[in-house]
């Protein structure tokens, strides 16, 4: 019974052990998946505000003045801004085999920066004919387009990168509950089979042979074999009980009559001393007592 029991314990904890090897590794992988969400949602954010960063150049451009020109400028500052902000809050979630391409488009922001932040201080603070003459120009179009084409390179490879763990995960329930269910139901079958076993071979079997032969016995016939003697369980403790018995009764059985009534007489004088000996105990306890 103890060993059932055994059985199905390191069943229940191997179950145990696969269910929190489960919950960590499910925890890592919708990590890792945030993560990737997180990342491509930085690459749109970045690019909307480098598309912002040139529509409030557009405005110093077509300003008459610079007093005019100074919203646009002020907006062209506040967005390079968030630019760097979402690429600081962006790097530490990159992972390290796309390190060296975020690097070079990090690279490629600082400069976005230096020559905005001048197409600003042109239009407030000089002319925006002159920030017009610096910015508006098809080499600067050519240098943003290849800067928001490096943005969306590593958007794209974020967004495979999502795509695949979304894949792992599936992968991983799939071959989690598997395993679960191939446990669950070799453990039952474990249990099942130590049961019936120890059920059938080791208690119903034994104690079936065991009753017959006491049967055999209680009808005097001693040529019986006490089975389950020489087992050291309980089952054995009672097999050894029964071959006392047995023994008691060939000794009885060859005995002569009057041998057995002298055998009958000498355990009834004994018995009988044993009282008189109990109540000859009470006698003297009470006398002390001073009965």
């Amino acid at each position: 019974l103890g060993a059932s029991v055994g059985v199905m314990g390191v069943v229940a904890a191997l179950i145990t052990g696969i269910g929190l090897y489960v919950v960590a590794e499910y925890d890592h992988q919708i990590e890792r998946l945030d993560q990737a969400s997180k990342r491509a949602l930085y690459g749109e954010s970045l690019n909307r505000h480098v598309t912002a960063v040139v529509m409030e150049a557009r405005g110093v451009y077509a300003a008459p003045n610079t007093e005019k020109a100074k919203q646009f400028a002020e907006g062209i500052l506040t967005q390079l801004d968030e630019v760097d902000s979402v690429i600081e809050k962006w790097r530490p979630l990159v992972e390290p085999q796309d390190l060296a391409a975020f690097n070079a488009m990090a690279d490629k922001a600082a400069t976005f920066r230096t020559f905005r932040a001048e197409t600003a201080r042109l239009g407030r603070d000089v002319d925006p004919a002159q920030a017009n003459a610096q910015g508006n120009t098809d080499e600067n179009r050519a240098n943003r387009k290849a800067f928001q084409a490096d943005i969306d390179a590593i958007v794209a490879t974020d967004l495979e990168d999502y795509q695949n763990i979304q894949l792992e995960l599936v992968g991983f329930e799939n071959t989690m509950r598997t395993l679960l269910l191939a446990v669950a139901g070799l453990g039952i079958l474990l249990g099942t089979g130590a049961a019936v076993y120890i059920g059938t071979s080791q208690l119903g079997r034994p104690v079936t042979r065991l009753t017959a032969a006491m049967r055999s016995l209680s009808e005097g016939d001693f040529e019986t074999e006490v089975p389950g003697a020489d087992r050291a369980d309980e089952i054995g403790e009672m097999a050894q009980a029964v071959q006392v018995v047995k023994d008691n009764g060939i000794k009885m059985a060859s005995m002569t009559a009057q041998e057995q009534a002298a055998a009958l007489k000498a355990a009834a004088r004994t018995k009988t001393m044993e009282v008189f000996q109990a109540e000859f105990d009470e006698v003297v306890e009470a006398a002390m007592a001073g009965d």
